[in-house]
Formats: C-alpha cells, structure tokens, sequence
C-alpha cells in the first residue's frame, strides 16, 4: 500500500468515525451480492446453494496439476463469503498456484488435509444474515503475519450474527516488510475496498 493509498483511507476512516459509522474497538477476524425478495428470506437468511457444496464435495483429496487446483479454488470461491477466515486455508496451495511446470507439481500431505478441511467447512456453513435498514451492524478485521480477514456481523437480541466474511493472503514482500500494524490498517482497507462499509453506510441514510 503506498502513501496515497494509506491517506485515502485514513480520511476515509477518520469520516467515518465521525460520523459515528465506524468506532475503533477490539478485534476478532468475501464477495458476490444478493437480492432480498421477500420477508420470508430476510428471515431464514442466506446459504450456499447445494450443488455448489457437492462439487466442492466431488473434488478428490489429491489434486493432480495446477489447472485442477484452479479450478477446486475457482469453486471454494463462490463459498467465499459464507467461510470465516478462508485464506488460512489456501495458504498452503499459494506455491503450487506458481508452478509453471508440471514436473514440479508435489502434493504433499498438507494440501490433502487442507482439501479435506475446506470440504469438511463446506459441509456445516453457516446461514448468513440478511441486513436490513433498522439494524446495528459491526464489522470486526483482523490481520496476522501472512493473511487479513475480516466479517460483517449483525446484532440481535440473542447475540451477533455474521452477514458475510470475506478476507485474503498478503503478497510476500507485504508477509516480510510490512510492520503488524500495517497489516492490520491493510485489513480495515480492503474490508472496505470488498463492500463490508456499504451496509454500514446503506443503514446510515
């Protein structure tokens, strides 16, 4: 992030603070949109559709080249938004995602666990709540020495409930150099660049 990227966002942050949109707090912790047809919906919320579960599901624990690795990836993807810190889990794939010949492919144990892991997510998914105008919502980032999340989650009278994670890995240069601190900031940023601030907003008007 350069330093027209973190003054942007500094007042970006500093706005909303003021407006009262956004408070500094502590914290714990992706990105298709949806539509609200009707009551029954806003009630019941949002899950992932089943047949996306079962290609996840259909994929085996031992991928066997890199196109077979983008495309699991490609379809761990549309579950995105419904995975609370998805990036842990794909981290381990990143090295391969770089190989450009087939004779260096190596499918080690830990990408069968992470396979295995992500399947096993899938298959007990939360339903994500649907935010409407009147409610209070926060959203929580977060950030460690290779991956930043973040979640968007919506108060009730039995407690929180998450709307939509979303949440990513930082480059290696990023991983390496930048201080903890800037990698936290780089969470509130890019939690904001994926829309998680357009409810906060949509709820302020």
């Amino acid at each position: 992030m350069n330093m027209g990227d973190k003054k942007d966002m500094q007042m970006i942050i500093k706005e909303h603070i003021n407006l009262g949109l956004i408070e500094l707090g502590i914290s714990a912790y992706s990105s298709p949109g949806f539509l609200v047809r009707n009551h029954g919906e806003i009630k019941r919320g949002i899950e992932l559709q089943e047949h996306i579960v079962e290609k996840i599901r259909n994929f085996p624990d031992r991928l066997k080249n890199k196109k077979h690795l983008q495309s699991f990836l490609g379809v761990v993807n549309f579950a995105g938004i419904f995975i609370k810190d998805l990036a842990k889990y794909i981290k381990d794939f990143r090295p391969l995602l770089k190989e450009t010949e087939s004779a260096k492919w190596k499918w080690e144990e830990i990408r069968m666990q992470r396979v295995r892991e992500l399947k096993q997510v899938c298959n007990n998914l939360p339903k994500l709540a649907i935010p409407q105008d009147e409610d209070e919502l926060v959203v929580y980032t977060d950030a460690n020495d290779y991956r930043w999340a973040a979640v968007l989650m919506k108060n009730t009278t039995i407690g929180e409930e998450p709307c939509r994670y979303t949440g990513g890995l930082f480059t290696e240069q990023q991983a390496q150099v930048w201080h903890i601190n800037e990698k936290e900031f780089f969470a509130v940023w890019k939690a904001f660049r994926n829309g998680l601030y357009f409810y906060l907003l949509k709820n302020s008007l």
